[in-house]
């Protein structure tokens, strides 16, 4: 009987120091060890509060409801294969949402240091290779965020699940690259740079002041091409986690019911709208609508704007309230002697407009290259 009793006791005293060793010294991770302080190293800050639906409050006002989300990179002490274990679990560490967590917007947050662009895969064309290369040379303590479309569908999965069947049905491959984007500054912050926008110049100090900004077409342009007095456009932003302006474009999108027209559906139309929306009920959260030659000082060279205005005769004989948009355009461009190019001392990047992504420059395309292996360890992936 003392016999049994010892071995008893001795199995609960080693079960005891064992299960007080496992919880001090590691967790276990999908079939791998990892200290414990490497965990609290790479896990978020603040973990965030769900946003919980309340119908009776604008959407602006329940995101002002929960608490932040924030990014904290990884940094790789050794260069290893993206696809290992350890790479995968570290990503995850990084940025892992809590399931269906949307983040609040702080006023006194800025835009924090990550840059954010979206391709469908990692294989991106060569035509970009230089000008992600500036962006990442002139910022050189940015992390940056590929979002393939496998990483958007996770975090609209496990972030923005309201969205999920939405993003599924685009048709238009351009719909898909075009929501991510607000997703993802409004999930996580940052700035977002189509791949042919060119950085000639550091983000900060000059843009260290804001907790949003939105890019803008050439006043020219729009009014020639669209017959507008204004266009945002969607191929330059940045902003501080959970603005309410990027919540009301998701919003926007998610209710309308057009389908397979990206300008219209994800782009700069229906970015314009909610702009002008947002900014006439003067919001208690501004949205800075960036002058032209910032980030977009460039005319499209693919048009001939001279042609496209032609004969200016009759149009300057009119009194100027009495010009159509596209009029107006033209003067303007003409008394500028057809400059295309606004660049001065206050620009900071220089949209190119490629067009890569419609099919009519699918011949001007060179050969992919793996954006992540070029420039790692600096690639950052959400899957």
């Amino acid at each position: 009987m003392r016999r049994q009793e010892l071995f008893i006791r001795t199995i609960l005293v080693v079960g005891v120091v064992y299960a007080t060793w496992k919880t001090a010294g590691w967790y276990w991770s999908d079939g791998e060890e990892i200290p414990r302080s490497v965990i609290s190293s790479q896990w978020p800050s603040v973990v965030p509060k769900p946003l919980n639906p309340e119908p009776n409050k604008p959407h602006a006002q329940q995101a002002l409801n929960s608490f932040p989300t924030s990014l904290k990179p990884a940094t790789p002490t050794a260069r290893t294969t993206p696809t290992t274990q350890s790479t995968r679990t570290t990503t995850r560490a990084a940025v892992a949402p809590t399931k269906k967590a949307a983040p609040a917007f702080n006023s006194s947050a800025r835009i924090p240091r990550i840059l954010h662009q979206a391709f469908a895969s990692e294989m991106v064309y060569e035509n970009y290779l230089p000008y992600i290369n500036s962006c990442m040379a002139l910022n050189p303590d940015w992390t940056y965020y590929l979002w393939r479309d496998s990483d958007a569908e996770a975090l609209i999965s496990s972030a923005y699940p309201e969205f999920l069947a939405k993003y599924k049905k685009y048709s238009d491959v351009l719909e898909r690259a075009d929501s991510i984007r607000y997703i993802v500054l409004h999930h996580f912050g940052g700035i977002y740079l189509d791949m042919d926008v060119q950085c000639v110049r550091p983000f900060f100090p000059a843009l260290d002041n804001f907790n949003s900004f939105l890019d803008q077409e050439r006043i020219e342009q729009t009014n020639i091409f669209w017959g507008w007095p204004f266009s945002v456009m969607n191929s330059a932003m940045g902003s501080a986690p959970g603005h309410p302006f990027f919540r009301e474009v998701i919003n926007e999108m998610l209710h309308k019911s057009q389908i397979g027209n990206a300008f219209a559906t994800t782009g700069p139309a229906i970015l314009t709208q909610v702009y002008k929306q947002y900014t006439a009920v003067k919001p208690a959260v501004p949205v800075t609508l960036l002058e032209p030659n910032v980030m977009s000082p460039l005319m499209d060279g693919n048009k001939n704007w001279r042609s496209m205005c032609g004969s200016l005769a009759a149009a300057k004989s009119k009194p100027d309230s009495r010009r159509s948009w596209k009029e107006r355009g033209c003067i303007m461009l003409e008394s500028k002697n057809w400059r295309y190019d606004d660049s001065d001392n206050s620009t900071i990047c220089v949209h190119r407009f490629l067009h890569l992504g419609y099919g009519f420059a699918a011949g001007a395309r060179k050969k992919p290259f793996n954006v992540t292996a070029r420039f790692w360890p600096r690639v950052r992936t959400f899957k």
